[in-house]
């Protein structure tokens, strides 16, 4: 298992989210979520810094892919009208947080805290790959059977990429 985001990237993310604000084309609203996840999220690293080790850790670490989220919503904010598509993003952050939350408590066997890892990572990548389909279709302007087999081939290897993170997750508990 990978260690969390390590507190030092805290003005990483925070300069990440600068820029999107800056060169995107969100509305307020949503880089204003935008903007109070992204502390949230720095606010629960420092936290998280300060807590005992020997705490149970989750099947798998997502805050490691905070910075990635940020890049997803960086190539969604570039878009003429993000619309939806930043709204969906709002989804990622704070669903990364519970999950390491509840992934890291005690009370919780390990099968349901393998299957709590394993729904939420289906979640949280479903949306990624839908956000990313929904990107290049919006971006190229893309329609009629050509939107049909992009959604198509996108949907398909989302399915694939996320069965087999899934049974990746399932390996990793019986180690």
């Amino acid at each position: 298992m990978t260690t969390s985001l390590p507190v030092w990237s805290i003005p990483f993310l925070l300069v990440l989210v600068a820029i999107i604000g800056f060169v995107g084309q969100l509305s307020p609203a949503a880089l204003a979520v935008a903007v109070g996840e992204t502390v949230l999220v720095c606010l629960y690293l420092l936290y998280k810094s300060r807590r005992p080790v020997e705490l149970p850790r989750p099947v798998s670490n997502l805050m490691s892919l905070v910075p990635g989220h940020l890049l997803v919503l960086l190539i969604v904010a570039l878009l003429e009208t993000p619309g939806l598509l930043a709204w969906l993003w709002t989804i990622l952050l704070p669903v990364t947080i519970l999950y390491d939350i509840v992934g890291c408590s005690a009370r919780i066997r390990p099968k349901v805290r393998l299957s709590i890892s394993s729904i939420l990572y289906g979640i949280l990548w479903a949306d990624l790959f839908f956000l990313l389909e929904r990107a290049i279709v919006l971006h190229r302007r893309i329609e009629g059977n050509q939107e049909i087999m992009i959604v198509a081939a996108v949907g398909l290897v989302g399915a694939l990429f996320v069965s087999l993170g899934v049974y990746r997750h399932w390996i990793a508990a019986k180690e």
